[in-house]
């Protein structure tokens, strides 16, 4: 008789899912097991991990070893949860009381995804909205949704919107992304979309450093040898920061030139370095990343009377340059088993360079007009946040966590030369026609929450929490404009040999100020202090239904002081209280479906740029805050039915509604200047409602390859009820709308139908080739991009459909990845409905986008 120990080891898929251990055993080799399973290793299991096998002590006899037959005395597992596979995060969403979308890192991988915009925009009901990294959901656009890094608000980036850009999130530094679409009280009142929470990478697995290189072409972009940037700003790596001579204002005060100078090789390229290691009980996962993109794009903008007569028509040339830096470490500290407490530091830096050449006829100048507009925003935004997890006892569990963010914004030496196209002589008359502008945001907050769960018994637990956050926000804005005592014809590309130092004594110079403040600039200062606090009492009422009632409770005090041009010296010192019930219910049917019905209240603030009437002057629109907002009050009703056929697989459909009293829009108002817009509560209440439906599913799935496929759709339908001119001038202290249609319209950004669909193919080709490829479409239909008035038509952003495709293949230590972007090149078009026919408001192509990435881990 034979007798030994023998240790081996098994390494599993790190994807590979066990929905119980039964199947989990199965994958072990044939044997008389002996094994003690741990409930910690059970439950583990149930979520989907990467194992690997390092002690199996076994006993064996000759007899055995002739059978390939023996006993395991002992099994000891190291394994590492696996948070961004698609397969436990669908079991989240599955086990989870509240409704709750999960986007994981591998899905996003797969897809060839590179920043959070485009990440969450692959979700039921959502949009990415053009031009922006902003994100409409379900027909809501910014001012309904929040965003927060591991559950803590995070800053906006530019003072026109309440969210940061997502767009400057890497997904490199992402582990998944959870989209709340229902309202539960633990998340900010301030909702009307959706709350999107980005969760930070944490490292896990064995050790390694990651080096990525990459570069792409847009092919409309690749041919403009004379890609156009602005002189000074923002530079290769975006952090270069023009600015202006503060002395007398006689004297020429620019520090960089007039003209643009030409790009030399218009090459898009990214270059990252990721690790991650683990320190006893300390891991540490760290990123830095680099990237730019150079976009040319040719296009038209118009805008046309209730005649069908032009206001204004203009070819536009479009030449835009952007950096994102990205840096991050994570920090995370496991004393024991039950806490767990974690740091992160963010460090994003992103600009974005926008030079535009119109030519064309503008009424309020003339019949033939040029005009050059550079415009750049540079933005650093540093996120710093401790959190932690602590099982207090066997019924006790905490979670905490304090961020302090701090966001500096500038638009540095934004430029516009307007000139007669007949005769180039430079047009006057406005100080906005020749000018440079000059603003800085600075804002700081400090957040922190605290949430405790009690466990009363085996159906009742009850979550109490506390939420609170202060924000200082400081705005200022200088405009210099020009006016010249001689003309002479100026060349658009050479306006550096007018206006220049030694042409000084034929220039006069404005800033809207008096001679003794001349460039003391305009400003607000915004300060928002919200204390909130939460009861959710959960109560299983049966094997199959689960109940969740709660309430959340928000003070908000905001005060505002401002100095502008046009309104003046101002404050506005407001406070409100809002109470929010929220119910949520899960009714479970066989463990394979679940029905869920939800309803809340919530509300929507205005916004500082909202609120404060500072005007922001565009090439054809002037936009002003107004002080008389009020918040919206939203009613939202969910009813949702979800089949989990298989691991990984998913069917659901949702039926929503939105009933929202008093809604926030921006549209122009009745003044001399037709282009003058501001924001209003336009109506007495509106409504959404619509269908949402989801498929993940394996077409086919073999031992070494697999076809799958998700596929969603939804379909929407917007009404709102205008209020009567009447209504608004008493509200907003005279000013007046005269809405072009009837008193019943669709709501702003509310497309009538979206569509996502991807298949994917993956192949094991042996153990260390493996490939991935996807194809992605989307589609979105047409909507409301604002309500007409004084006679002008509504303005509809017409249906989009879009081509994606990415290839990795994987060598060993060796990724290569291939992505084709946009491949339809459609045309992104908004168009002016009138009773004359329909009109071109704006019409562009981006290019098709190829790019490829190689990436090597040690």
């Amino acid at each position: 008789m034979y007798h030994g120990k023998k240790t081996k080891s098994y390494n599993l898929n790190s994807e590979q899912e066990f929905p119980n251990i039964k199947e989990f055993t199965r994958a072990l080799p044939k044997s008389s097991m002996k094994i003690d399973f741990k409930s910690a290793i059970a439950f583990t299991l149930l979520f989907g991990l990467s194992c690997e096998w390092v002690g199996a002590q076994t006993t064996q006899t000759k007899e055995d070893t002739l059978n390939n037959d023996f006993q395991i005395q002992e099994v000891q597992i190291n394994a590492t949860l696996k948070k961004g596979t698609e397969n436990r995060l669908i079991n989240l969403q599955k086990n989870s009381l509240e409704v709750v979308e999960n986007i994981g890192s591998s899905q996003l991988e797969k897809q060839g995804v590179g920043n959070a915009a485009l990440a969450v925009s692959k979700a039921s009901g959502t949009q990415k909205q053009e031009g922006s990294g902003q994100i409409v959901v379900r027909g809501l656009g910014d001012r309904f949704n929040t965003t927060t890094l591991n559950g803590l608000p995070i800053p906006s980036d530019d003072p026109e919107y309440k969210n940061i850009n997502l767009e400057v999130f890497k997904t490199a530094i992402i582990e998944y992304i959870s989209l709340s679409k229902v309202y539960n009280p633990s998340i900010s009142g301030d909702f009307g979309g959706a709350n999107i929470n980005i969760v930070s990478k944490e490292f896990e697995g064995k050790p390694y450093v990651k080096l990525s290189v990459g570069s792409d072409i847009n092919l409309q972009t690749i041919g403009k040898k004379n890609f156009k940037l602005q002189d000074g700003s923002p530079g290769f790596f975006g952090y270069k920061i023009s600015s202006f001579t503060k002395g007398n204002p006689d004297q020429y005060p620019f520090t960089t030139n007039w003209n643009f100078s030409d790009a030399k090789m218009p090459l898009g390229s990214q270059l990252s370095l990721e690790a991650g290691k683990r320190f006893n009980k300390f891991s540490v996962f760290t990123y830095a990343g680099y990237s730019n993109n150079y976009v040319y794009s040719k296009g038209f903008e118009g805008f046309y009377n209730a005649t069908g007569n032009a206001i204004k028509a203009l070819d536009v040339e479009r030449y835009t340059y952007s950096t994102n830096t990205t840096a991050l470490v994570n920090l995370l500290y496991k004393p024991s088993t039950k806490n767990r407490i974690g740091f992160t530091s963010n460090f994003i830096h992103a600009s974005e360079q926008d030079a535009r050449f119109f030519d064309g006829f503008l009424r309020e100048i003339g019949t033939n007009v040029r005009i050059n507009r550079g415009d750049n925003k540079i933005t650093s935004v540093l996120i710093n946040q401790l959190y932690g997890q602590h099982r207090l006892s066997e019924t006790w569990d905490a979670n905490w966590g304090i961020g302090y963010n701090i966001l500096k914004s500038n638009r540095p030496d934004r430029l516009q030369n307007t000139f007669d196209g007949d005769t180039f002589y430079l047009i006057t008359g406005s100080v906005i026609n020749n000018s440079r502008y000059f603003d800085d945001l600075n804002d700081n907050t400090l957040a922190g929450f605290a949430h405790f769960t009690k466990q009363l018994n085996n159906n009742l637990k009850l979550e109490v929490g506390y939420n609170g956050s202060y924000k200082d926000r400081n705005f200022e804005n200088t405009t210099i404009g020009l006016n010249f005592s001689k003309q002479t014809p100026v060349d658009p590309n050479n306006v550096d040999a007018f206006i220049n130092p030694q042409n000084n004594n034929i220039i006069s110079y404005s800033t809207f100020r008096t001679s003794s403040n001349f460039f003391e600039p305009f400003y607000y200062q915004f300060k928002q202090m919200e204390q909130s606090g939460f009861v959710n009492i959960n109560y299983v009422l049966n094997d199959n239904l689960t109940a969740q009632l709660g309430g959340r409770f928000d003070y908000i005090s905001t005060k505002t002081e401002w100095d502008d041009v046009i309104s003046g010296l101002g404050n506005i010192d407001k406070k409100y209280y809002k109470f929010l019930p929220a119910i949520n219910l899960k009714y479970n049917i066989q463990g394979t479906q679940n029905i869920r019905l939800s309803v809340s209240k919530t509300y929507t603030l205005p916004q500082p740029k909202e609120l404060v009437p500072i005007a922001y002057y565009d090439v054809t629109t002037n936009v002003y805050g107004n002080p008389n907002l009020i918040p919206s009050d939203n009613y939202n009703i969910d009813l949702k039915w979800e089949l989990f056929p298989a691991s990984g697989e998913i069917f659901s459909i949702t039926t929503f509604g939105k009933y929202i009293v008093n809604p926030i829009a921006r549209t122009n108002y009745s003044t001399a200047a037709s282009s003058d817009m501001t924001y209003f509560n336009i109506a007495n209440h509106g409504y959404i409602f619509g269908i949402e439906s989801e498929i993940r599913k394996d077409l086919y799935k073999g031992q070494n390859s697999r076809l799958y496929t998700f596929l969603n759709l939804t379909w929407m339908h917007s009404q709102q009820k205008l209020k009567s001119e009447a209504e608004l001038a008493k509200e907003n202290e005279g000013k007046l709308i005269t809405f072009s249609g009837s008193n019943s319209e669709r709501i702003q950004g509310v497309a009538d139908f979206l569509a996502n669909f991807n298949i994917g193919y993956q192949k094991e080709i042996n153990e260390n080739q493996h490939l991935d490829f996807t194809i992605s479409y989307s589609y979105m239909g047409k909507s409301l991009f604002s309500l007409g008035t004084s006679g002008i038509g509504n303005f509809y952003e017409m249906p989009l459909h879009q081509l994606n495709a990415n290839i990795k293949y994987s060598l060993r230590k060796i990724d290569i990845g291939l992505n084709f972007q946009n491949l339809l090149n459609p045309k992104y078009k908004i168009e002016e409905s009138l009773k004359s026919g329909d009109y071109t408001q704006s019409s562009y192509t981006k290019g098709v986008g190829a790019g490829i990435q190689l990436t090597y881990k040690f």
